[in-house]
């Protein structure tokens, strides 16, 4: 029913604009004078706000049919072949969810949506009330026991199972104690890894500045090794040339 209004919707939309477009032409072209007996006694005009009108609110609801997700889903297909087809009220999928929610301990069903995605598969929204601290193992146990119910009574697959948790009724309470003494481990553990960190640059200047005076030692000690040999064979040049 949605897609057929929508359908109607877009036609009427372009015979407004075909009758804005050829009245436009009609006044360019002269073809409509200015000053006819329409336009005079304000028929032309009020037709025109109708239509404009009009066209707004069809393309309102254009817009709003194709940026939305609340379309209605009254049944959703489970099985089809060449010979049948096997459909199943949306009533019966609600009926399942509700039925396991009943087996989870401090989670209540307040409202459930169900919509097709755009791989057409089922995406399910469930608005719930949860009594127990423990927010996370609640859900996890529901969301498998719906998953479980579809596959195996229906033989559907839901591709995604979303919660909003629109309450929640919690008796748990927080341990300062604790939470001050896991503070102040945390800040011993920032600041020991804060001195980790900058010991090996500090240890890594001393060793570069040991580095660098022994090199500039061996180099010296080498260099004077040098000049030692040039000296030695100069002179045993100069006795040579002395025989």
């Amino acid at each position: 029913m949605r897609k057929i209004a929508e359908k109607v919707s877009i036609i009427a939309q372009i015979c407004i604009t075909f009758v804005f477009v050829v009245t436009t032409l009609l006044y360019l072209f002269n073809v409509i004078p200015e000053n006819t007996a329409l336009s005079n006694n304000g028929v032309l005009g009020t037709l025109v706000a109708i239509l404009a009108v009009v066209y707004v609110l069809l393309s309102a609801y254009i817009v709003y049919v194709n940026f939305s997700e609340t379309e209605t889903l009254r049944e959703i297909l489970l099985h089809c072949d060449s010979e049948s087809a096997t459909h199943a009220k949306v009533k019966v999928l609600k009926n399942i969810v509700k039925s396991c929610a009943k087996k989870v301990d401090g989670v209540k069903i307040r409202n459930i949506k169900l919509r097709t995605d755009e791989k057409h598969g089922l995406v399910a929204t469930l608005k719930v009330d949860v009594l127990t601290h423990n927010v996370s193992e609640s859900i996890d146990i529901l969301r498998c026991l719906v998953a479980d119910a579809f596959k195996n009574t229906l033989g559907l697959t839901c591709n995604s199972v979303n919660f909003v948790i629109r309450r929640l009724k919690s008796r748990y309470k927080p341990d300062l104690q604790k939470a001050e003494q896991l503070a102040r481990t945390l800040t011993q553990q920032r600041e020991l890894s804060a001195d980790i960190y900058e010991q090996p640059f500090e240890d890594n200047r001393e060793e570069r500045a040991k580095a660098d005076e022994n090199a500039e030692s061996n180099s010296t000690e080498e260099d004077m090794q040098t000049v030692k040999q040039i000296r030695e064979q100069l002179r045993e040049k100069g006795d040579d040339e002395q025989k």
